[in-house]
């Protein structure tokens, strides 16, 4: 019998998308408001009240969009995984690519959806700007610490220039990913690679924190059915967009 794998003990770990943004942004926000409001109530010079006004709803911008980071990180990321893979009617046999996996969520939350030798392959080039502690070492951890061993793996591989065969997965997830890829026009080669390596009939579910529409258009240029491209804040409790789309299955295939 082959050797028991080591027992992984602890509690998965997803990481904060772009840490250094979310925390510059409570930083600033946090900053104006309370200068504003120090201003206001104390009037040290003519106009204070006024200016103090301004700094304070100025602020607000920057603090209400770090905030809504935070959001996201603690209960907004697992329920738009949620959502995204609910956009998806899983059999449990696929062959399922995650683009920008970073630290799996969204890679583990497919592999618990299959069975009967399905697989997810999850990819990323792990930029630590994009997310904290990302690596592919501690996607492997949480994989191992969630028990999908069996159903998933990890590769280094650049979505701009797929290593994988044409139509390869049943279905192709991503999230927060294509925003990251410069310069913009590279995002539309990434979109055009997700295409060739769909298989005809395969479903490709987007999320990202931009409008998608460039990306469906770029599906839609590569013979995509593009089914939704729309906002999804309520979901993610943040800026978030979601896309939907379909490759045809081949005139005289099965």
């Amino acid at each position: 019998m082959p050797p028991t794998p080591p027992l992984v003990k602890g509690k998965p770990n997803y990481g904060w998308d772009a840490p250094g943004i979310m925390l510059g942004m409570l930083g600033v926000g946090s900053v104006l408001v309370a200068a504003g409001v120090t201003l206001a109530m104390a009037e040290p010079f003519p106009f204070s009240q006024a200016v103090g006004v301004v700094l304070a709803v100025a602020g607000t911008v920057p603090l209400t969009l770090g905030l809504a980071m935070l959001q996201y990180g603690l209960r907004g990321k697992s329920r738009t995984r949620d959502a995204i893979l609910d956009l998806v009617t899983w059999r449990g046999d696929e062959v399922v690519l995650d683009v920008g996996t970073g630290a799996g969520m969204l890679m583990i939350g497919a592999a618990k959806r299959l069975n009967a030798g399905g697989r997810v392959v999850g990819i990323d080039i792990w930029s630590a700007k994009d997310l904290s502690d990302n690596s592919a070492d501690a996607t492997r951890r949480n994989i191992a610490l969630e028990g999908v061993t069996d159903q998933a793996e990890v590769r280094t591989d650049d979505a701009t220039g797929l290593s994988f065969p044409d139509a390869t997965f049943d279905v192709i997830l991503s999230l927060l990913c294509l925003h990251n890829i410069e310069p913009k026009t590279n995002q539309t080669v990434a979109c055009r690679e997700i295409a060739r390596v769909l298989k005809p009939g395969g479903r490709v579910v987007i999320g990202d924190y931009v409008p998608t529409h460039s990306y469906a258009q770029a599906l839609r240029d590569a013979g995509l059915d593009v089914k939704r491209s729309s906002a999804a804040f309520g979901v993610a409790g943040a800026l978030m967009w979601l896309l939907v789309a379909d490759k045809p299955i081949e005139s005289g295939s099965g």
